[in-house]
């Protein structure tokens, strides 16, 4: 199947499968081919990481950095459950162990994370955690 031929659902199912493999490599070509320049990732604003962040180039930065299994802090242990959904929107439930900067304690979380897509080409990925309180909270090192 060619590459444009390729689902959003299948799209995104590839995307967090490439996340927990760290395939920076898949990420980062698949930023640069699927994702609009002016693409966008808005976390809910109540995390200490949260807001809008806006552009393929940043966003490409941010995700092959949470890539990293050596990353000192982040999302660990990142798995697909489900990808829901085709079209404009797909929604892609996740699990993940939260890891706080200074910390070694990781708090288990996950997350629905809605794409939204135009012409198969991704435009913005909101995230709704299920516990923003564990992932804000002061962790023991």
């Amino acid at each position: 199947m060619p590459e444009s031929a390729v689902s959003p659902r299948q799209l995104v199912t590839d995307f967090y499968n490439a996340l927990s493999a760290a395939d920076t490599e898949t990420i980062v070509h698949t930023i640069e081919t699927r994702f609009a320049e002016n693409a966008a990732i808005e976390w809910p604003p109540s995390l200490p990481h949260g807001g809008r962040l806006d552009g393929a180039r940043k966003l490409r930065a941010v995700f092959s950095a949470s890539a990293n299994p050596d990353a000192p802090a982040g999302a660990k242990n990142l798995k697909l459950v489900s990808a829901i959904g085709d079209g404009d929107e797909v929604v892609a439930w996740i699990t993940f162990d939260w890891l706080q900067p200074g910390s070694s304690a990781p708090v288990p979380n996950q997350a629905l994370e809605l794409w939204r897509f135009n012409d198969g080409v991704v435009q913005e990925i909101r995230a709704f955690y299920w516990d923003t309180d564990a992932i804000s909270a002061p962790q023991p090192a």
